[in-house]
C-alpha cells in the first residue's frame, strides 16, 4: 500500500492506494502553524480510523503548492513510516513532456491531475480542476501538456467581491438561480456562471488551436466541481480525486524506472 498527499492552499487530501485502485481518500485542512509531530499524529490516527496501519506502508509520493507544509508533511510521513517520500518536482518522471516555457513552473497539482487524466481518459484531453483555484489545462494528441489557464477560484472571488464596501460576505453552495434577484444570489450566479462560461470558452480556444477534435473529453475535478456538472453545455467527465490518483499514477511511474 501506498500513501499519496496532495497538499493544497486549502485543504490536504490523502489517498490510500493498492496499485492502482483508491482504497481511501481522507480530507484535513492546510495548517502552516501545525508542527511536523502535530501531522504526524494526525495523519496516523486517521488511516488508524480507516482500518489500516502505518506499518504496511511501502512507499509515498507528495505534491504540494504550499510549500511551507511541504516539509512538515514530509517529517510526519518519515517518522510514521521511515520513508523518504518521492515530491512531484523537478527531476521526477510524469510520464508525459511538458512543452512549456519553464516546466519546473508547472504546479504539483496540474502536473498531478495531467498523469491521472491521461490514465483515466487518453489523450488529447482538457483537464479542469475547480479548487482555491480554477486551472484549465490541455493535452494535445502527442499526450504533451500544451498549456494551462489559471483563474481565482469560485470562493476566491466571492471573497474579492465582498471587498467592496456594499456588497455582503457569501459562502458557494449549490442554490444559485439563473436569474439572480438579490446581491448573495447575484453574486453567486455571477462567479459560478462566469466561471463555467469561460471554462467552456477555454475548451473552444484549446481545440482551436491546438486543433483537437471537437469531441476531445474534458475532464473535471475539484472541490466544487459537483455542484456544475449540469449546467455545463458540453459534455464532461467528471473525476473524484484525480489529483491523489495521478499522485499514484506518476508513483508508479518512477517506480517501473527505477527497476
Amino acid at each position: 500500500m501506498i500513501i499519496a498527499i496532495d497538499i493544497g492552499n486549502t485543504n490536504i487530501h490523502i489517498g490510500l492506494f493498492e496499485k492502482k485502485r483508491l482504497l481511501s481518500s481522507l480530507c484535513i485542512g492546510t495548517d502552516s502553524n501545525r508542527s511536523g509531530d502535530e501531522y504526524a499524529a494526525t495523519l496516523k490516527a486517521l488511516i488508524s480510523a480507516e482500518g489500516y496501519e502505518v506499518s504496511t506502508l511501502e512507499g509515498a509520493i507528495l505534491g504540494s503548492v504550499c510549500p511551507n507544509v511541504t516539509s512538515k508533511i514530509q517529517y510526519a510521513v518519515r517518522k510514521l513510516t521511515g520513508i523518504t517520500p518521492s515530491i512531484v518536482g523537478p527531476g521526477i518522471k510524469t510520464g508525459y513532456p511538458i512543452k512549456i516555457d519553464n516546466p519546473s513552473e508547472l504546479g504539483a497539482d496540474i502536473v498531478a491531475n495531467t498523469a491521472g487524466a491521461i490514465d483515466s481518459v487518453g489523450a488529447p484531453v482538457v483537464i479542469v480542476d475547480f479548487g482555491t483555484a480554477t486551472t484549465v489545462s490541455a493535452v494535445d494528441k502527442t499526450k504533451a501538456f500544451a498549456g494551462c489557464y489559471i483563474m481565482p477560484g469560485i470562493q476566491m472571488s466571492l471573497n474579492s467581491l465582498n471587498q467592496t464596501g456594499l456588497l455582503p460576505s457569501v459562502i458557494a453552495d449549490e442554490s444559485f438561480p439563473v436569474l439572480a434577484k438579490n446581491s448573495q444570489d447575484s453574486m453567486k450566479s455571477g462567479v459560478i456562471f462566469g466561471q463555467i462560461m469561460a471554462v467552456e470558452g477555454f475548451v473552444e480556444t484549446y481545440i482551436s488551436e491546438l486543433d483537437l477534435p471537437k469531441t476531445t473529453p474534458v475532464a473535471v475535478t475539484g472541490g466544487f466541481a459537483s455542484m456544475l456538472l449540469t449546467y455545463f453545455r458540453r459534455e464532461v467527465k467528471h473525476i473524484e480525486n484525480l489529483t491523489l490518483k495521478g499522485l499514484n499514477v506518476i508513483y508508479n511511474t518512477n517506480k517501473k524506472k527505477l527497476k
